[in-house]
């Protein structure tokens, strides 16, 4: 995230006095960054008694529309949410296949719950595809598609196992 903020530099303007120059270059620079950045905000401290800047320095970053809340794009928040539905479902199947693996009196509710959690996070994915704009769908499908691919092949080798135990 650090490697896209620009370098500012501040420097004092030239038509200041040579002495007020020199304490302008001095003074502490505070950036304010939060979320995603789409704006970045130099603000100069000038030491007590110093006339302030007559000017603001902002620069522009990117156009990105940002939620005002967290200061995330919406499609960001959607892949979040995806992301953590699907490490939830990751970690019910690994217990379920753990527990399948040890023929224990616990694999068939684990692989049960493993499903739970995987149609959870598939019917999320859905959602989210078929509730977003064109391009945040195909962003989506872009950035989480494969984990789901990933999750329905795993599921069906898990259900052969619950197959196979009847």
């Amino acid at each position: 995230m650090f490697s896209r903020i620009p370098r500012l530099l501040v420097r004092p303007s030239a038509n200041l006095n040579h002495n007020l120059s020199r304490r302008l270059a001095n003074a502490n620079v505070n950036v304010n960054l939060s979320g995603d950045v789409s704006r970045v905000v130099v603000k100069v401290v000038v030491p007590h008694g110093l006339p302030r800047p007559s000017t603001s320095v902002s620069r522009l970053y990117s156009s990105t529309t940002t939620t005002p809340s967290t200061g995330k794009r919406p499609v960001d928040a959607k892949v979040e949410d995806l992301s953590e539905l699907y490490a939830s479902a990751k970690d019910e199947f690994e217990i379920a296949v753990e527990e399948t693996s040890k023929n224990t009196i616990y694999a068939r509710d684990d692989r049960e719950t493993a499903r739970e959690e995987f149609e959870k996070f598939r019917l999320a994915y859905e959602e989210a595809v078929v509730g977003s704009s064109e391009e945040e769908g195909l962003e989506i499908r872009r950035r989480v598609g494969q984990r789901l691919r990933e999750m329905e092949n795993a599921m069906e080798a898990l259900s052969q196992a619950d197959n196979e135990e009847h």
